[in-house]
C-alpha cells in the first residue's frame, strides 16, 4: 500500500514543474511578439498614442540594437507622437540610395500622414532623416542635415543607439520649440567671414595703390580721327517669290501632365558615417 505523504509530496513536486513550464512558456509567449518584429518582413508599430493616433515603429533589420537598448529607445520615441508617427529603421542590405530608400519606406509605412523616420543605412553607411506634414515644417531638409551632423560621430563609433537616441532627443527639441547646437553652420558662417573680408581688403588694396586711368574725354581728344563719306549706289538684281501656307493645329494634342510621388510634401537630409 503507498505511503499517503509520499504520494501528496511527489503530486505537488509533479504541480510545481507544470506551474514551472506554464510561467516559462507565457514569457516566451511575450517576447516572441517583439521578436517577429524584425523578422516577420513586416514591421508592425510597437506604441499608438491613445490621443492623436500617431504611431511608433521599431524595424531594426540590421539587429543593431539590443531588447533593453529597444526599450530605451522607445521612451524617447514616444514623446514625438504627439506631433506625428515616428519609426526607427535599419537596413545591411539596400540596393538604392539611402534617402530614396527612406522617402519609400515612409511612404509605405505612414502614407500623407504627419511623422518622421530616422534610418541607419549600412549598406551605404549614411544615416538618414525623413519627415513629412507637419512634422516637416519644423524638421525642414536644413534641420534633418544639422541633426545628422550632430549624431553621425556616435555611428562612425559603433554607438548605433546613442546615435538614434541623440537624434530623436535633437528632433523632439526642435518639435517642442527648443534650439539645438549648429556646429558646421558656424564654422561655415566663419569661413565665409573671412573670405568675404579678405575678398574686401584686397579689392581697397587695388583701388589705393592701382594707377588712375584716363578719362574718355582725354583720350578722345588724344586720339587722331578722319571721317570719309562716299554716295552709296543701290543696284537691283534680280527677284524670287515663295509659296508658304499657313498649317492649322490640332486641338486634340496630348498633355505631359506631371504625377506626384505618394504623399509629397516631405524630405530630408542625412550624413555618411
Amino acid at each position: 500500500m503507498r505511503d499517503p505523504g509520499t504520494y501528496c509530496i511527489v503530486r505537488l513536486a509533479i504541480l510545481r514543474k507544470m506551474f514551472s513550464f506554464l510561467l516559462i512558456a507565457l514569457l516566451c509567449f511575450a517576447i516572441i511578439p517583439n521578436k517577429a518584429l524584425a523578422t516577420d518582413g513586416e514591421p508592425h508599430p510597437v506604441y499608438k498614442n491613445p490621443d492623436t493616433g500617431y504611431q511608433v515603429i521599431l524595424d531594426d533589420q540590421a539587429d543593431l540594437l539590443t531588447p533593453t537598448q529597444e526599450e530605451m529607445l522607445l521612451s524617447d520615441m514616444k514623446p514625438i507622437t504627439v506631433y506625428g508617427s515616428v519609426a526607427f529603421v535599419s537596413v545591411d542590405d539596400n540596393s538604392h540610395s539611402t534617402s530614396n530608400f527612406a522617402r519609400d519606406y515612409y511612404y509605405d509605412q505612414f502614407g500623407s500622414e504627419s511623422g518622421t523616420i530616422f534610418l541607419i543605412d549600412m549598406d551605404n553607411r549614411n544615416i538618414y532623416i525623413f519627415s513629412h506634414g507637419a512634422v516637416y515644417q519644423t524638421i525642414t531638409d536644413t534641420k534633418a542635415d544639422v541633426i545628422t551632423d550632430n549624431v553621425y560621430r556616435h555611428a562612425s563609433d559603433g554607438d548605433y543607439f546613442g546615435c538614434a537616441k541623440e537624434a530623436y532627443h535633437q528632433i523632439y527639441t526642435l518639435l517642442e520649440g527648443g534650439h539645438i547646437a549648429q556646429p558646421m553652420k558656424y564654422i561655415s558662417n566663419a569661413l565665409l567671414a573671412l573670405i568675404l573680408a579678405f575678398l574686401i581688403h584686397f579689392g581697397i588694396v587695388i583701388l589705393v595703390s592701382g594707377s588712375h586711368r584716363a578719362s574718355t574725354k582725354s583720350i578722345l581728344r588724344s586720339a587722331k580721327t578722319s571721317f570719309h563719306n562716299t554716295t552709296p549706289n543701290i543696284i537691283f538684281q534680280h527677284e524670287t517669290s515663295r509659296y508658304d501656307p499657313v498649317e492649322s493645329s490640332s486641338s486634340g494634342g496630348s498633355s505631359g501632365g506631371s504625377r506626384s510621388s505618394g504623399g509629397g510634401g516631405g524630405g530630408g537630409g542625412g550624413h555618411s558615417f
